[in-house]
């Protein structure tokens, strides 16, 4: 099931070639009164990584360089740890690029059939270690396109009060095919009890990104003016 999946989404090779990723995507709260947010994300090999988030009242940049991280919501910027951007950038990587799941996990194990909402699902229990953390839950592929249909996962995290069991899911409803890859176009996302629709507008795995991009968002303070010559 696995190897017919990867074939389906562009081949392992294809999968694994792309070093350099941007997306621009729109995130739809299912709650009735929240506006809809506008999302970039970009992705540089393994160690660079930016997120964007834009909306009412909401501005926040989120960026990972190497082992150094930062968040910048409107005008002030904090430092963050590797570890405290990892989850984000695991999250938004299962979201927009389900096909790096197979090349990611450790352990699959074939779970059965199912069907659900008129699709005959092929059932792959999976679990490992994603980013640090370990992670257990099941893919459900399309037996027509062999591609994910839902990933369903329970992620042990170290949360404020201790260690804890973060549950999701994510529905890849409809995808579209780029550089030869097929990615996402559709998803209905659920995280804890928050649901959401993304919509993915934009994707390129072929520009080269701006190395600004993944440095401290901090503003430069502009230079002193110079004193009134008397």
């Amino acid at each position: 099931v696995v190897k017919k999946a990867l074939t389906a989404y562009g081949g392992e090779a294809k999968i694994l070639s792309f070093k350099n990723a941007a997306f621009h995507y729109q995130v739809e709260s299912q709650e009735a009164s929240a506006k809809p947010l506008q999302m970039k994300a970009y992705f540089k090999e393994a160690s660079y990584f930016r997120s964007e988030a834009a909306g009412e009242g909401t501005d926040a940049v989120t960026i990972l360089n190497r082992d150094k991280g930062w968040v910048k919501v409107g005008d002030t910027t904090l430092s963050l740890s590797q570890k405290s951007v990892d989850p984000l950038k695991s999250a938004i990587i299962s979201q927009l690029r389900p096909d790096l799941l197979l090349v990611s996990f450790q352990k699959f194990r074939y779970g059965g059939k199912a069907e659900e909402e008129g699709r005959k699902l092929d059932l792959v229990e999976v679990s490992g270690f994603l980013a640090g953390e370990y992670v257990r839950g099941r893919l459900s592929f399309d037996s027509s396109t062999h591609l994910i249909y839902k990933y369903e996962f329970e992620i042990e995290r170290e949360l404020p009060k201790g260690k804890g069991i973060v549950a999701g899911e994510e529905k890849y409803v409809r995808y579209m095919e780029v550089e030869g890859l097929k990615v996402p176009a559709e998803v209905a996302s659920r995280q804890g009890r928050k649901t959401s629709r993304l919509t993915v507008s934009q994707v390129s795995f072929v520009n080269v990104l701006d190395p600004a991009l993944f440095q401290d968002p901090t503003p430069t303070p502009s230079p002193p003016a110079p004193a009134p010559k008397p």
